[in-house]
């Protein structure tokens, strides 16, 4: 792309985009741990779910990476109250895309107090041989984070950020995190 994206940019969407990754994973009463990743070889997952964030003046492809194995099963089945046994693919498929949808959702929420004109698309479930395509975009920046779930498994969270002019704002340290906010309740009236 053409723009360029500042270091202070680059730390505040690190920062929206690790603590969306965290609000989207807190629905269990595992301990949950993100780190960044410096080597991206070690992210071998056999699939992603695929979400982008666009603007005027950028496009966020936000990826949620994660392998259909007994480890990934159980803490679906977990989340969900039933047990891996009982759970068709379906539904194992359509928890992590509501997983995926509920991250880049709190993510581009947090950016929208910046870009006040955001949109999103829906998930897209792909396999991991199409992540080779997104080097042919030219991304700006890219970050990428593994998510453990002590006990059970492993995802991985990748952001790939194009931008079309230059990207520049700040983010106060945790000033997004309101422990007063509940988010995705519906109340009936």
């Amino acid at each position: 792309m053409s723009g360029t994206i500042t270091a202070s940019a680059q730390s505040g969407l690190s920062q929206l985009f690790s603590d969306s990754l965290a609000e989207s994973f807190r629905v269990t009463e595992l301990t949950l741990d993100i780190n960044l990743v410096n080597d991206v070889s070690k992210m071998n997952e056999d699939e992603f779910i695929m979400l982008t964030v666009s603007s005027y003046t950028f496009k966020i492809f936000t990826l949620l990476h994660f392998t259909n194995n007994n480890e990934t099963k159980q803490y679906v089945a977990q989340a969900l109250k039933t047990s891996p046994d009982a759970m068709e693919n379906n539904k194992f498929y359509d928890y992590l895309n509501e997983v995926g949808n509920t991250f880049c959702g709190a993510f581009k929420r947090e950016l929208g107090k910046y870009f006040p004109h955001t949109g999103m698309s829906t998930p897209n479930l792909l396999e991991k041989g199409c992540l080779s395509h997104l080097n042919d975009i030219g991304f700006d920046y890219e970050a990428h984070y593994e998510l453990k779930l002590k006990g059970l498994t492993s995802f991985y969270g990748s952001m790939y950020v194009a931008s079309y002019s230059e990207l520049d704002f700040h983010v106060p340290i945790n000033s997004h995190l309101d422990d007063n906010v509940n988010t995705g309740a519906l109340e009936m009236f």
